[in-house]
């Protein structure tokens, strides 16, 4: 039966015995990891519980320490310990979310908001999809009320329009679904992106853009460019929630989220990222407090292939990457075991339900015994949980800065940015190596030391924990770095593995970084999770979370 690991919690702040050495393979219960298990395992599980990291357990001794299958050591862990050194023959209880039966589920408080009385003279206010392709041909100031369905791909060329959503009374925002688009197809493709942009001047605000076949906005060619989004969100689409390539220059994304976009029937979420600047991309694209969380594929990817332009510069500035790049999430599981309430956007729950009516009931009574595995089918394609997880090709990283084929031209600023839990996926050794700020460039040959300073940057502030490899940026070129660098809690794969089992990669920064673990780092991983949880909040009662900042660097003095 699949199910998580419990990320673990950093390096060990102390020796534990220095006569210590460790197993061949770790084991559950052999806390230290002497072969055998014994009462002293569970004397040093019980002692964990009561000084916690002040105790020097390394990551493998508290995966080991955790036999009861909930998240974290505590005293049930050092009793079942106890029993098994009695006992050989007794059998660790596996008590995670899918044996527990606990109906405790989390929800998602909905938001205070005011509803902002807007004046819709001075432009054109549509409510169907036909008003609003009418309207965006001719340009001008377009506001668009409720969710409009759109059943064709709009393809974006000229001089822009701006378009502004209007908040519902119930404090939703307004919505392009492309999901009549998407069905109506019968293969994958461009031809299913939801907006084509190659004309210039496009602005967007207060958008929620959804369910396309392909990428939800897709800004393509040197003539594409100059626009900006502001406060819109990009979700479940069929590949990447933005995309900028073949010379698109010069936007703005402004307080946006990219989340949950995934192409896991075609190509087993190999190619969806959160914001892709990649293939080309032009000049002077900027990203502001957007945040890219839990896509198939990268948070932000830049990558290129052979023959590629170089990307001349990406800028991004208090933005925040987490979770992205996992099977779980798009399977359901991850909800699930998380204790999230059941996500019925998602396309494999969606065949779950027409196979089984009942499981959302089963779902939040948490009588969920065996993950159900179906078929989806979509634009002309079939796959299946078994061939999902086998084929499975996302990548687990945050910001990824470029690619083999990156030049040393390009050029990327970095403030105030935060990385975290990206942990790759069972059963794929080569996703083990998930990364928070990712080089993605040069010679990435492991046994190398050698290879080409590939991309400068500036850097001012960044925060990593919880991925495989918080920071791998040994092979770009540091012009500058200020503030802090802060990384710690490298966390172990999924399923533990003796050649990973250490807890995770070491940072490789570039020369001249200097990495730090806070003296404040649980106040910094409450800060950050409490963040994570409000933009929740905000997105899953489909309202847009717009600027909200995670204010948790020093201040400028």
């Amino acid at each position: 039966m699949k199910r998580f690991f419990a990320l673990a919690l950093g390096a060990a702040l102390a020796a534990v015995s220095a006569s210590l050495c460790l197993a061949a393979e770790p084991t559950k219960g052999d806390v230290t990891s002497n072969g055998i298990v014994d009462a002293e395992d569970s004397a040093y599980a019980l002692q964990y519980t009561l000084v916690g990291d002040k105790f020097g357990l390394d990551a493998v001794q508290k995966w080991a320490a955790d036999v009861n299958g909930i998240e974290g050591v505590d005293a049930d862990d050092a009793a079942n310990i106890l029993q098994k050194a009695l006992l050989s023959t007794f059998e660790f209880k596996d008590n995670s979310p899918y044996n527990s039966g606990e109906p405790e589920m989390k929800k998602y408080e909905k938001p205070d908001v005011e509803v902002p009385v807007v004046d819709t003279s001075d432009g054109v206010v549509v409510t169907t999809f036909s008003q609003f392709k009418d309207e965006i041909a001719k340009g001008g100031k377009i506001y668009v009320k409720g969710t409009l369905e759109c059943s064709e791909q709009l393809k974006l060329k000229g001089t822009g329009a701006e378009v502004i959503g209007l908040v519902n009374e119930d404090g939703t925002g307004a919505c392009l679904d492309f999901a009549k688009l998407r069905d109506s197809r019968t293969a994958s493709g461009s031809g299913g992106t939801g907006m084509v942009i190659t004309g210039t001047g496009y602005n967007f605000t207060n958008i929620i853009v959804q369910n396309a076949g392909d990428c939800g906005i897709r800004i393509n060619a040197a003539t594409g460019g100059e626009c900006t989004f502001t406060n819109c969100v990009f979700r479940y689409n069929n590949n990447s929630g933005i995309s900028v390539t073949n010379g698109g220059h010069d936007n703005k994304f402004i307080n946006c989220d990219s989340y949950r976009n995934g192409d896991i029937v075609q190509k087993s979420g190999a190619d969806a990222d959160g914001y892709s600047v990649k293939l080309g991309a032009g000049k002077g694209n900027y990203f502001y407090n957007c945040r890219a969380w839990e896509n198939s594929d990268d948070g932000w990817d830049s990558y290129l292939k052979s023959g590629d332009s170089a990307i001349p510069d990406i800028t991004y500035i208090e933005c925040l990457a987490w979770h992205n790049g996992n099977a779980e999430t798009f399977t359901g599981e991850y909800d699930y075991e998380n204790h999230y309430p059941l996500d019925k956007n998602l396309l494999y729950v969606q065949a779950i339900l027409e196979q089984d009516p009942d499981f959302e009931a089963k779902y939040n009574a948490r009588e969920i015994t065996e993950w159900p595995k179906v078929t989806m089918e979509m634009l002309g394609t079939t796959n299946n949980y078994s061939s999902l997880y086998k084929n499975w090709g996302g990548n687990p990283n945050g910001f990824k800065f470029g690619s083999a084929y990156s030049y040393n031209t390009e050029y990327r600023y970095i403030e105030n940015c935060i990385a975290f839990d990206h942990y790759g996926n069972s059963g794929k050794p080569v996703q083990y190596r998930a990364k928070g700020f990712d080089q993605n460039c040069g010679d990435n040959d492991e046994t190398s030391q050698s290879g080409p300073k590939l991309i400068h940057y500036d850097m001012k502030n960044i925060l990593a924990f919880n991925n495989v490899e918080n920071v791998q940026m040994s092979r770009m070129t540091a012009d500058s770095i200020n503030g802090v660098v802060w990384s710690f809690d490298n966390c172990m794969p999924p399923e533990v593995d003796p050649h990973y089992a250490l807890g995770g990669y070491p940072d490789q920064p570039s020369e001249g970084m200097t990495i730090t673990v806070p003296d404040n780092r649980d106040e910094l991983v409450k800060k950050v999770y409490d963040y994570r949880e409000m933009i929740y909040d905000y997105v899953y009662n489909d309202m847009i979370p717009g600027e909200h900042l995670c204010d948790v660097f020093p201040k400028d003095k």
